[in-house]
């Protein structure tokens, strides 16, 4: 079935049933996952539910909607997806996977590297005022995002700020968060209908999906996950979305809307820090930052020397944009302008290495040389055999995302640089790290994320 048939079946429930009903969906759902085999449900499926139904709701529809109504909404959008003769594999599985992976990821990653990314300050960086977007602090805000999550999963999905009144909750404000930042918080992550579909308008003007790919659209829900319904009161439709609202693209967008190309222009440098902070967990002494080789002329951002090899290491902050995660005409586009982009980098290098020019001759010229594109945010079928989007080099190279490199610098830097250099490709058909080694990767601890999550304790214990 087409995607607007679906979007039609949506519509067929007014907002100020729907929502709440979702509401207290997800929230019965996600609340027993966490207890009990609560079966199997989509996320997904009811994030995209609760879209539609803020976006293109209508008050003077009739249908009353239940529990079968809402398994009848999922089938639908599972049988809605638009399938093109021409497609590649890559653009079938990229909408899907950006769709889906992200509920299925460790929210402690998330956390710890917004703070170490995005809020920590090292010397030579400007720091970012997110107190000007949530009138409060960045930490304390996603803090108070978790009160708010585990308030709306208690609470059948919705937000009623009279709980502040309650006496008990006064635990919460010494232990959690005070008042004022959940307060605060709240204010941030809501919007009712108008506002969000405004912020769906904003958002279109700057790049839009085709109308086929809808399902992949902007959602102004994932930054906004509380929706206001007047007189039907507050709800969080998809329960999950209220403590990622302040993680990875949502707060990127927000300091885009906030800051614009400032903020952007910003990211470069700070996730070029946050992995050379990270190559340092493998030994100071094997990591040498960025050369200038010639005036304002520079090499890849990190060189990495292992006994195995001359990794060299460059740095993309970089995000597929809509279109590209909905594996639009622009996917393959993005992967040559970010990846392919990243290896004649890497290969620049390799090539003044390979000449022994003299502002190299401290890194050793005796052992292979392989590249590492280290990207912002997954490329998820980068240096895959079927992606279809494939980058070629000269110089062997694999692509990992932050959250790939958060788990490869945990292992001793021996087995960390035999398994670069036995998933780099000159042709970048590398493949990806086999999740047994990453399972066990991310049971080791990583100093620099755990340091980082203790900016959320508690206030009190």
């Amino acid at each position: 079935m087409r995607y607007s048939e679906f979007v039609q079946a949506v519509r067929h429930y007014p907002p100020s049933n729907l929502l709440p009903f979702l509401a207290a969906y997800s929230a019965e759902r996600e609340h027993a996952s966490t207890v009990a085999d609560a079966g199997q449900w989509l996320p997904w499926a009811v994030t995209a539910i609760a879209k539609e139904s803020a976006l293109r709701g209508n008050e003077h529809r009739h249908g009353r909607i239940d529990g079968s109504g809402v398994t009848r909404l999922v089938q639908q959008l599972m049988q809605s997806d638009y399938i093109d003769a021409d497609q590649s594999v890559a653009s079938m599985l990229t909408p899907i996977m950006y769709e889906q992976f992200p509920y299925q990821e460790s929210p402690f990653e998330e956390m710890a590297r917004t703070h170490a990314l995005l809020v920590r300050t090292d010397p030579g960086q400007d720091r970012i005022p997110w107190e000007e977007e949530f009138g409060i602090g960045l930490d304390a805000a996603m803090r108070a995002s978790h009160v708010l999550h585990t308030w709306v999963v208690f609470n059948q999905g919705r937000y009623d700020p009279d709980i502040l009144d309650m006496p008990h909750f006064q635990d919460v404000f010494d232990k959690a968060a005070p008042r004022s930042e959940i307060e605060a918080t709240a204010k941030a992550l809501t919007a009712d209908t108008t506002a969000l579909r405004d912020a769906r308008s904003r958002a279109d003007e700057k790049a839009r999906v085709p109308l086929e790919r809808e399902r992949y659209g902007f959602n102004p829900l994932r930054a906004r996950p509380l929706i206001e319904l007047g007189a039907h009161g507050t709800w969080a439709p998809q329960t999950m979305l209220v403590p990622r609202a302040l993680l990875g693209s949502n707060l990127y967008y927000r300091g885009l809307d906030r800051w614009g190309k400032a903020f952007a222009d910003s990211l470069g440098p700070r996730t070029q820090h946050y992995v050379g902070r990270h190559l340092g967990l493998l030994g100071e002494d094997r990591i040498h930052p960025e050369i200038e080789y010639a005036k304002a002329q520079y090499s890849i951002d990190w060189i990495w020397v292992s006994d195995a090899a001359v990794i060299l290491v460059e740095c993309k902050a970089a995000r597929l944009g809509l279109d590209a995660q909905a594996g639009g005409a622009s996917l393959g586009e993005s992967i040559e302008r970010y990846i392919g982009a990243a290896r004649r980098q890497i290969d620049r290098t390799a090539a003044l290495l390979h000449d022994d020019h003299p502002a190299f001759a401290h890194i050793p010229k005796d052992r292979p040389i392989v590249g590492v594109v280290t990207t912002a945010e997954p490329f998820y079928l980068a240096d895959t055999p079927f992606s279809g989007f494939t980058s070629t080099g000269v110089v062997p190279s694999m692509t990992l995302s932050l959250r790939d490199l958060e788990a490869l610098v945990t292992l001793p830097e021996p087995l960390a640089a035999a398994l670069v250099v036995e998933h780099a490709h000159p042709d970048g058909l590398g493949g990806r790290f086999g999740g047994a080694v990453f399972d066990d990767a991310r049971e080791r601890r990583n100093p620099i994320l755990e340091e980082a999550f203790h900016h959320y304790d508690l206030l009190a214990e």
